[in-house]
């Protein structure tokens, strides 16, 4: 087991998140960096970020799936000891990411987005900020898949498919080893075994399920190449299956 740094390349802080500037199809209520945002209670941003039913059941997935990824709240993921925890809170309080999952078409917008991101071209990015934006957002989208429902919802072939993308993603961050540590390593480990068990390739009991897992990273803060090879292994018979 080797002790790696903890998710350095994204250290944001809580007033970054108020000055980020949302641009999406729906008008935010309060503008994020505006004098009003910074005067506004926590909760009630939260509030007044969610978009009305009615709009939301106009969209298409597409246009969904851009209010997701600007959320404004997405990056308090990071700011809890562990991103878990953060990206519960996030996804608990936020009726796009909820609305997104349940939506048939998710998947293809889902596997489009990545696949139009590969690693290389994203860490070439001359723009740090624009880089560790593009970063985050395919982070969170692992998050989607392993801490959701999101995997379980879909069919078998899409579930495959699922699997196939975020095993290619996990293989281009073995690439870049100074560049992926810890959590945002971990992230794609913990979505293939998320697909696997709702696959039922394996199981809570065996030695590489997603509670095992856990234990055995610290939480996902360390690496462990042991569980890393199996899971990859067990990865490729469920795609060939």
């Amino acid at each position: 087991m080797k002790r790696i740094t903890l998710f350095s390349i994204f250290c944001l802080t809580f007033g970054m998140l108020h000055a980020q500037m949302v641009k999406t199809v729906w008008d935010y209520p309060v503008k994020p960096g505006s004098e009003e945002w910074r005067n506004t209670s926590y909760a009630e941003k939260v509030k007044k970020s969610q978009p009305p039913k009615e709009l939301l059941d106009s969209w298409n997935t597409e246009t969904l799936f851009k209010c997701c990824t600007n959320y404004p709240f997405n990056k308090v993921t990071l700011m809890f000891n562990n991103p878990n925890d953060g990206f519960k809170r996030v996804y608990e309080q936020s009726i796009v990411w909820q609305e997104f999952i349940q939506r048939k078409d998710a998947f293809a917008v889902f596997s489009n987005y990545f696949e139009a991101r590969p690693y290389e071209r994203i860490l070439e990015m001359k723009n740090i900020e624009t880089r560790n934006d593009e970063l985050f957002t395919l982070f969170f989208l692992e998050k989607i898949a392993s801490e959701t429902n999101f995997a379980i919802n879909l069919n078998p072939s899409d579930k495959k498919k699922l699997a196939n993308v975020i095993l290619q993603s996990h293989r281009n961050k073995q690439d870049y080893p100074k560049e992926f540590t810890g959590f945002h390593y971990n992230s794609s480990l913990t979505a293939l075994l998320k697909i696997l068990e709702s696959a039922q390739m394996i199981s809570s009991k065996d030695e590489i399920s997603l509670t095992k897992f856990r234990e055995k990273t610290g939480n996902e803060y360390f690496t462990d190449d042991a569980m890393d090879a199996a899971i990859i292994k067990t990865t490729v018979n469920y795609i060939n299956k």
